[in-house]
């Protein structure tokens, strides 16, 4: 039977039950978020129902304290009307929503239809790093790293493997990326390393290429001019043949300019 309820009200019944929460944990969970009393038990737990019921939406306030119960910021919940919705996007070329997508993740047995679903899933995210606030980037990057590092304890084959390294490696640079922004460069260094490991595992030469470029851009931003070179050249050497070998040379050149 096909499911009329909003999309934020099976989204928040799929994270609860994807926990393994009781309705009633997750309002334990919700209060643990909330820096003022909420209503008692009883009172709460009708509440929560309603909303999952699709009955009524949450207001600003709990939109909020529902998203941070689930580690995640409201608007990937609670997306603004007439603004982007990925998780239409997602579906328009996948034929999944997000919620069908977690869902098939959680199986035993991973087919190829959610493994691409998910692979559209992560270059939607890769595409939204221009215009997308960086703190919900960070935090649905993140969200998804953790679900596809999740897939490693299922039943794959050989080429799936391979394909959730190479999902987990493009993850891993985006969020390198987003935590570079906002000025973390001790932690964006450390997934940089990450996403160089899991290219190496995965044997995709542009996600290695792109983590020395991501490493070439940091050393030319702090002025360290030969490390710009030396990045740029190890990159290059991995990298050679594919398109990120274009922005290497860019950034060799500019480090021996300088």
């Amino acid at each position: 039977m096909s499911d009329n309820r909003p999309h934020w009200a099976q989204r928040i019944t799929v994270e609860r039950n994807i926990r393994g929460w009781s309705q009633q944990a997750a309002i334990n969970a919700m209060r643990l978020h909330s820096d003022r009393e909420l209503p008692d038990d009883a009172s709460l737990l009708r509440q929560w129902k309603r909303w999952e019921a699709g009955e009524t939406i949450p207001g600003e306030r709990y939109q909020a304290l529902i998203a941070s119960t689930f580690g995640t910021v409201t608007r990937a919940l609670f997306p603004l009307a007439g603004h982007r919705n990925g998780n239409a996007e997602v579906a328009s070329v996948s034929g999944m929503e997000t919620l069908e997508i977690v869902n098939r993740m959680q199986r035993s047995d991973v087919d190829n239809a959610t493994l691409d679903a998910l692979r559209i899933t992560v270059d939607r995210l890769c595409s939204e790093y221009a215009y997308l606030p960086a703190e919900q980037l960070l935090m649905e990057g993140r969200n998804w790293l953790n679900r596809v590092a999740a897939l490693q304890t299922q039943r794959l084959t050989l080429t799936q493997h391979r394909e959730v390294l190479t999902l987990a490696g493009w993850l891993a640079l985006l969020i390198g990326c987003v935590e570079y922004d906002l000025g973390d460069r001790r932690v964006s260094e450390a997934t940089r390393k990450s996403a160089l490991s899991l290219g190496a595992e995965s044997g995709n030469a542009h996600i290695s290429g792109w983590a020395y470029e991501m490493r070439a851009w940091a050393a030319l931003t702090s002025g360290d001019y030969r490390g710009v070179v030396a990045a740029a050249k190890a990159g290059g050497e991995i990298a050679a043949d594919q398109s990120v070998a274009v922005q290497l040379f860019g950034q060799e050149a500019k480090g021996s300019y300088r």
